[in-house]
């Protein structure tokens, strides 16, 4: 697209023919008193000086408008522009056509967001400023605000005074760790005990660049090792052509820029001048457990979506969060970090279930837990006790959490190979059941391993890896593939 004076013209890029023109002239009004100011007739118009896509079927148009800038968004539908708002362009758009200036949608894509304590958290990746001397680079970010940050005095109204971010570090552990830098999704704040410790998690899928090796992740964060990135040093960078280090301790002024005040309005020039060029924290905040707790590379495709049920509680006791996670195919996979019971410190990526929920390879965009208030009555020893909604840019699907009690599951060690937290082979019975079933909590009774997959109890010992082959709702191996009509 090219703007040029009253008009945007939208050409084809094979032979730059016509495809769509719009025409948008200053009204009569403000022609008339830019030209009563003194200004040159011909510079009273309306110069299009800024055109971006801030997201996909939407345009962001800006013009001087005789020397009163004013922005307009447009929806498009094929070729079709529908004007959508108007609003003033100033601090967007330069007032004069001829003044040399360059313009840059800076897009934050916010993936998720949750309240704990005094703040809010934002979850979004951006274009990395510390890293722009090396070339253009995505990072996914944490961002903090004071719920009750009612912005700064003066030329500080209606802008945050405690606005703080931290980089997501979401990589493969090495000499030279290989990055997921694009957060796509995050679950709701869940809490658990993790090997012998407490601690609050967000979980975020990531994925590489679009241009580059499709990769996909799934990194866990603490809430307190996060809160400890924004209570460390900040980062500056002193020149345009110097790297970005951190600030000395004793250049930070008091009251620390960030912090919770009762009424923001009140703050000093100091604290404020301060905050307004070091919003970037220095420390990056690692990944919990250590490293990704599941990574896709050069598959067909790439996680989207995720949702999480925490400390689901295994016979004998431990607890696992289930962690189901949607992909841009429409495939599901349902998996757990068999570590996480015993240590906070190691992962063993388990996948329990490839589900295809849906008719089309859409991309999932929503993935959430529902459950009922109880336990259903049990009829096949399912005891099913909450559903996992899928959406879709056309589709809204429930499914089961578990499919303990499938036909094809006939065995103690096919049920226990399945490491699936919510399964477990009731002896009394003879069958698969699911976590609610009563006396569940009892290890002589439910034989389940979610660490090995393997159990002593069971008679014919651990499946094999290759054995007893199942396409449709069926396992392979310690893996279910599910195919859901």
């Amino acid at each position: 697209m090219i703007g040029i004076r009253n008009i945007v013209y939208n050409l084809s890029i094979y032979d730059l023919a016509e495809t769509t023109r719009l025409s948008w002239y200053s009204s009569d009004d403000d022609i008339k008193m830019c030209i009563v100011k003194g200004k040159d007739e011909d510079l009273c118009q309306n110069y299009i000086r800024v055109l971006a896509i801030p997201a996909q079927g939407s345009l962001l148009s800006c013009g001087t408008n005789a020397f009163r800038p004013i922005c307009r968004t447009y929806s498009i539908n094929g070729n079709n522009y529908s004007m959508e708002t108007e609003k003033p362009g100033q601090a967007m758009c330069p007032y004069d056509p001829t003044h040399n200036s360059t313009a840059v949608f800076v897009a934050p894509n916010f993936v998720g967001s949750f309240t704990q304590g005094d703040f809010v958290y934002f979850f979004f990746r951006e274009t990395a400023v510390e890293f722009i001397n090396c070339g253009k680079a995505i990072f996914s970010r944490v961002a903090r605000v004071c719920k009750w940050d009612k912005g700064g005095p003066n030329r500080l109204k209606n802008r945050w005074t405690s606005y703080l971010k931290s980089r997501l570090n979401c990589s493969m552990p090495g000499d030279f760790p290989f990055y997921f830098d694009e957060i796509q999704s995050t679950s709701n704040l869940v809490e658990g005990r993790y090997g012998h410790a407490n601690s609050k998690l967000i979980y975020g899928v990531f994925s590489t660049a679009p241009n580059a090796i499709a990769g996909s992740a799934i990194c866990a964060f603490s809430l307190q090792e996060i809160s400890d990135t924004f209570e460390g040093n900040f980062k500056e960078q002193s020149g345009l052509n110097s790297n970005w280090l951190p600030v000395n301790p004793l250049n930070v002024p008091d009251p620390r820029p960030g912090s919770c005040h009762n009424d923001s309005r009140t703050l000093p020039d100091l604290t404020l001048n301060f905050k307004k060029t070091h919003s970037l924290m220095d420390e990056t905040v690692p990944a919990f457990f250590g490293s990704p707790i599941l990574t896709r590379v050069s598959t067909m495709y790439r996680f989207t979506a995720i949702a999480v049920d925490p400390q689901i509680k295994t016979p004998g006791g431990k607890t696992y969060d289930v962690i189901f996670v949607g992909t841009d195919h429409g495939k599901i996979l349902k998996t757990v970090n068999a570590e996480s019971a015993d240590s906070n410190k190691k992962v063993t990526s388990v996948v329990i279930e490839e589900i295809d929920a849906l008719q089309t390879n859409e991309p999932i965009r929503t993935l959430e837990i529902v459950r009922t208030t109880q336990y259903d009555t049990p009829k096949d020893g399912s005891y099913d006790d909450g559903k996992l909604i899928i959406v879709t840019d056309t589709t809204v699907l429930a499914i089961k959490l578990h499919r303990c009690s499938s036909e094809k599951i006939t065995s103690c060690s096919e049920c226990v190979a399945l490491q699936d937290p919510y399964c477990a082979w009731d002896k009394i019975v003879g069958k698969c059941r699911s976590h609610g079933a009563p006396r569940w909590s009892e290890e002589n009774v439910f034989y389940q391993s979610v660490a090995t997959g393997d159990h002593a109890a069971c008679p014919s010992g651990k499946m094999a890896k290759d054995a007893n082959v199942v396409e449709r709702q069926g396992y392979r191996g310690t893996y279910v593939h599910v195919v859901v009509e």
